[in-house]
């Protein structure tokens, strides 16, 4: 029963929230039931009728259950298991939290998202741990679940209509999905090399899946989860060069090692793309259309798009004549994205080096027209890949960040003011920070002091969960969740498990742009898997 538990628990993680919970309570019944003395069951209806033991079995019944409990706890707390007891004790400092918390309701509501901190470890110490054909079994499991999820993502993506790339995750978020996919990376690369384990054709199976996980993340245009697998990679290929000394492992590590190089020069490739330049004499512009209608130039405002000047050679109401002549969508109403659409416009036609007038818009064909119509700003996102045009967008926000310092509506860009603000909050409260129910109040009057560029409807949280800590329990609070990081692999010497250390890179890479933990499917992600990985099976995986 345990075991099945485990199953229905992993298949839960990439597909379903709901049976994620209920899987959790199906564990726990599982572990207070294992707990229960039987004999004491079967004594109470031999020494009563039907009827009588029925009565008494509820009032027994809940006995029963707090001294399962009990037990459960006592031997959670015994002085051997002490590295899982520091890794639950993440809950408690949250609890702890509670002494400089003023909202309360926020408080209790993070208390129950945490919960999987405290019930995982508890669970998974004191149950059995699995043995190696078990545990294999249950991480083949999670890989067919994920697979499972980008097949439907992708079939999403086939058949709808996507605005957004991001909605194609239709299960979890499509940033937890990605840390899924990348874990799943990991397992089927390690399954592939077990040749002693699998057969051929079964590894090359591995292998093969291995490569749709890798182009779904392309497909998806993941960059997140891209960036996090890339850096789990370098730290595998750094871990394998200075541990290994056979040839085939130095060889491996340099082909490892080669692959960020080969990504940072594509990166390179796109910046060149986005920061390109075509030159214009602003003492040379024209002043009137073919029309003879009169231009105006902005030459104070330098947005570029592709290499153009956005805000020269701009005839509005000409503009808005020949726009309404072509499409359905009034020129001073919206596209489809819910974004004003002269400016939608404005942007593609510079994109496509044209002028913004009529004779501009008569070069339009009527695909131009309806990738206006559906909100897309530039012809580059309609020329290029997925991946392409979701980095070309993160660079393009960092040239707007830098050219007017609003970030709002740009969420790599958002990220700094998020960071900036969580400094603030921290040498405001250096120590024991604000308290675990407080941070949304925090961070609003934070942003009010510092009068921040950030529309209200972008004004979130760190986005980094090392400054979420930070700044809920202060400098001891970090100190203590590094510690509670740390120690229990240390002490256990799982630090080199394959398993645990591919995951661990993962969700330290995540934490730096994300609150990994501050949501039910993060926190669920993170206690599971490194209570399976640490606690949970019996022996170590070596890298």
């Amino acid at each position: 029963m345990y075991f099945w538990g485990l199953v229905l628990m992993i298949l839960s993680i990439p597909l379903s929230k709901y049976m994620m919970s209920v899987s959790q309570f199906a564990l726990s019944g599982i572990l207070i039931l294992d707990h229960i003395k039987m004999d004491r069951v079967q004594s109470l209806f031999r020494k009563n009728n039907g009827l009588f033991a029925g009565i008494l079995l509820l009032p027994f019944a809940v006995i029963w259950t707090i001294q399962g409990i009990t037990g459960i706890f006592r031997r959670f707390l015994r002085k051997e298991n002490l590295p899982a007891i520091v890794f639950s004790s993440l809950y408690l400092l949250h609890l702890a939290g509670l002494v400089f918390t003023v909202d309360f309701d926020y408080a209790l509501k993070d208390l129950r998202i945490k919960l999987p901190l405290l019930v995982l470890p508890v669970i998974l110490t004191v149950s059995e741990p699995l043995n190696n054909k078990k545990f294999r079994m249950l991480m083949l499991f999670f890989t067919a679940s994920v697979i499972f999820g980008t097949l439907v993502g992708t079939w999403v993506l086939l058949t709808s209509e996507v605005d957004n790339i991001r909605d194609i995750s239709v299960f979890i978020s499509h940033i937890r999905f990605s840390l899924l996919i990348s874990l799943a990376i990991f397992t089927l690369a390690y399954f592939t090399l077990r040749r002693d384990e699998y057969s051929r054709l079964l590894r090359l199976l591995f292998l093969l899946l291995t490569g749709w996980l890798l182009a779904y993340m392309v497909l998806s245009a993941s960059i997140t989860g891209l960036v996090v697998l890339l850096l789990a990679l370098f730290c595998m290929a750094v871990y394998y060069s200075l541990k290994k000394k056979d040839l085939y492992s130095r060889i491996a590590a340099t082909a490892l090692l080669i692959v960020p190089v080969i990504i940072m020069l594509y990166v390179l490739g796109v910046v060149s793309d986005v920061f390109r330049l075509n030159p214009v004499d602003f003492s040379k512009l024209e002043n009137q259309t073919a029309s003879g209608n009169y231009y105006w130039h902005d030459t104070t405002n330098l947005q570029t798009e592709n290499g153009h000047y956005v805000w020269i050679y701009i005839s509005t109401d000409e503009l808005r004549e020949a726009w309404n002549n072509r499409s359905s969508l009034d020129f001073d109403g919206h596209d489809n994205k819910s974004q004003l659409l002269r400016f939608t416009l404005i942007r593609y036609l510079t994109s496509k080096g044209l002028r913004k007038d009529a004779g501009g818009v008569a070069q339009l064909t009527n695909d131009d027209i309806a990738l206006i119509e559906s909100g897309e700003a530039s012809v580059r996102y309609h020329e290029r890949s997925g991946f392409y045009i979701r980095l070309y967008k993160i660079i393009w926000e960092v040239q707007q960040y830098l050219r007017t310092g609003d970030p709002s509506g740009h969420s790599a860009m958002q990220r700094i003011e998020y960071w900036k603000t969580s400094v603030q909050i921290i040498r405001n409260n250096l120590l024991f920070g604000v308290g675990t129910g407080d941070m949304n109040i925090a961070f609003e009057k934070q942003y009010e002091i510092m009068n921040s560029p950030l529309k209200p409807e972008y004004r979130w949280r760190s986005h980094n969960q090392f400054f979420s800590i930070t700044v809920g329990f202060g400098l001891i609070g970090i100190a203590w969740f590094l510690f509670a990081l740390l120690y229990p692999p240390l002490k256990t010497r799982r630090m080199n498990d394959y398993f645990f250390f591919s995951f661990f890179v993962i969700m330290m890479a995540s934490m730096i742009s994300e609150d990994t933990i501050e949501t039910q499917v993060g926190v669920t992600i993170f206690a599971f898997f490194t209570s399976l990985f640490l606690f949970g099976k019996r022996e170590k995986t070596p890298i």
